[in-house]
């Protein structure tokens, strides 16, 4: 009898381990946002540019992808009301009085981590890093959060090779320099990314 109730004490146990270990799938009790702001960039890196663009990029890439994006210029003017004007001053304001501003069920915060074109030569880097999360308007609370990036290399190991790299290097950031467009390409796959994301979370909402 001791060895039965031994047996079936570690049977429980057993079961319950496996429903400890066990994923569990959280539905969201409240259907995806509707009107979503897309806010400026917080700009950690020092291209001015660079918030402009991903904020540009991600609006059409939302847009397209049938997302309800609050009017990215309305939205600008209204937060200059409150004399924002870029993403570092955001925190000074509740996503509460935000939403209540701009008409949002949520809100998307951008950072931008790493935005940068290194050209040593030997070694070339173009990177771009992005953070994005949504917010819920009206209680402040994280909804979804996700960061992606795009890195583009080379290594020279010859002298030829490393001459390469830096002529091209230099002649394409002229290009985009002239087109005030720095690192479009890395832009564009980073967005498309972070709207891919984003629309895989509303599917599985």
């Amino acid at each position: 009898m001791r060895v039965c109730n031994i047996l079936l004490a570690l049977f429980f146990a057993a079961l319950a381990g496996c429903a400890a270990a066990a994923p569990s799938s959280v539905r969201h009790t409240s259907p995806f946002p509707s009107a979503i702001a897309l806010l400026p960039f917080e700009n950690q890196s020092l291209d001015l540019r660079a918030p402009e663009i991903l904020r540009e990029l991600l609006d059409t890439y939302l847009s397209a992808s049938r997302f309800n994006i609050i009017d990215v210029k309305e939205a600008e003017e209204k937060l200059h009301g409150l004399g924002i004007s870029e993403g570092g001053q955001l925190n000074a304001v509740t996503p509460q009085k935000l939403g209540s501003l701009l008409e949002a069920d949520a809100l998307l915060y951008g950072e931008i981590e790493t935005f940068n074109n290194a050209n040593i030569g030997v070694y070339a880097s173009r990177t771009v890093k992005v953070t994005l999360r949504l917010v819920d308007a009206k209680t402040g609370a994280t909804l979804w959060e996700t960061g992606k990036s795009k890195v583009n290399s080379q290594l020279g190991l010859s002298k030829a090779a490393a001459k390469d790299i830096l002529l091209k290097g230099y002649a394409n950031k002229a290009v985009e320099n002239i087109a005030d467009n720095p690192l479009y390409p890395e832009s564009e796959d980073v967005a498309r990314q972070l709207v891919r994301e984003l629309g895989k979370a509303r599917r599985d909402w």
